[in-house]
């Protein structure tokens, strides 16, 4: 039984169906009909539990969750106790869901007392959300994909697309191949 599923990687956000042993793109998830990247087909290589932790431990010995949780948050109050909320900090990662962001948020700035929250999306989207706001006045995405494929004219400016998107170069190649007289400019500052 195959499951479908979103691959965990960068914010394209391509389907992918698995049935644990083999995978797929999805040919009906609109952000990648089918298409996978290398980092997307590769996913199946990380669910291996070779080297990998596969029940808590402190200080090298197998113990209980509750323990593990324990041990956790008797260290970050020892931590907050002697050195103030701002002496811990989360960086978590672009991948969470609103609601796992949400109890992040406020484990640290309600419970802990600190702003000290941040995430590698703000840091791989920061030169966007300025680029947004200097030309539409906010941060909103102006268009999708399927606007990229039917431009006449895309413009890609300080992006790599095809090594940090390869899905979305992928589309804008196979647009680009079924209308030759679409534009492509490339400006590498």
């Amino acid at each position: 039984m195959s499951i479908c599923t979103t691959c965990p990687y960068c914010g394209v956000g391509c389907g992918i169906k698995t049935d644990g042993i083999a995978l797929q793109g999805d040919k009906q998830h609109p952000a990648n009909a089918g298409r996978l990247c290398v980092k997307g087909s590769s996913v199946l290589e990380t669910l291996g539990d070779q080297d990998r932790l596969l029940q808590p431990e402190v200080n090298g010995e197998v113990v209980s969750w509750d323990h593990a949780l324990s041990e956790v948050a008797d260290r970050f109050r020892r931590i907050v106790d002697e050195h103030g909320p701002d002496a811990v900090a989360f960086y978590v990662s672009g991948q969470l869901l609103t609601e796992d962001y949400y109890v992040a948020n406020k484990l640290m700035k309600g419970f802990i007392g600190s702003a000290n929250i941040d995430t590698n999306s703000r840091l791989c989207m920061s030169s966007a959300v300025v680029a947004h706001k200097r030309a539409f006045g906010e941060d909103v995405v102006p268009g999708c994909y399927e606007d990229l494929e039917l431009a006449d004219l895309v413009i890609l400016t300080g992006s790599n697309t095809a090594w940090a998107h390869p899905i979305v170069y992928q589309r804008i190649a196979a647009a680009k191949q079924a209308r030759p007289d679409m534009k492509v400019v490339v400006i590498d500052p």
